[in-house]
């Protein structure tokens, strides 16, 4: 257990993502958290939590009116979903980013037929750099 059980971000509407409540559920990646939510007026995007019954609270990073990404808190760390149509899905693989994101989408099945996710995991500040790549990818992208 590295944050805490007692906060249920999956099934209660009542306990809100506040930084306290993130603070002690992502732990140690609470700072990348902060961190990426602090750089998101860099790319003009916006931070919304929703609850959803199916899923839980739910992160929407949005730049007018485009999604730029998904993002859930998980015991730990958080996670941080980008989906890609087929015409933006080459310019994925063609930025300077790990090479284990590169094979993990190229491997990622298309949703439906129309797009493609890559998720990430973010433990630390060290994951940020290949996030910020791909959210500027993502608001350029069309």
């Amino acid at each position: 257990m590295k944050g805490s059980t007692m906060i249920d971000f999956k099934k209660d509407k009542n306990i809100e993502p506040t930084n306290e409540n993130l603070r002690i559920f992502l732990g140690n990646s609470f700072s990348a958290y902060k961190l990426l939510v602090d750089k998101l007026p860099d790319f003009e995007a916006v931070l919304e939590w929703r609850f959803y019954k199916d899923g839980g609270w739910l992160m929407k990073v949005t730049r007018k009116k485009k999604t730029l990404f998904w993002g859930e808190a998980k015991d730990g760390y958080f996670t941080i979903g980008l989906h890609f149509n087929e015409r933006s899905r080459q310019g994925v693989l063609d930025l300077d980013i790990a090479d284990e994101l590169k094979q993990i989408f190229a491997t990622a099945m298309t949703n439906g037929g129309k797009l493609t996710t890559l998720k990430i995991d973010i433990y630390s500040e060290r994951d940020l750099p290949d996030v910020y790549q791909l959210i500027e990818y993502k608001k350029k992208a069309k």
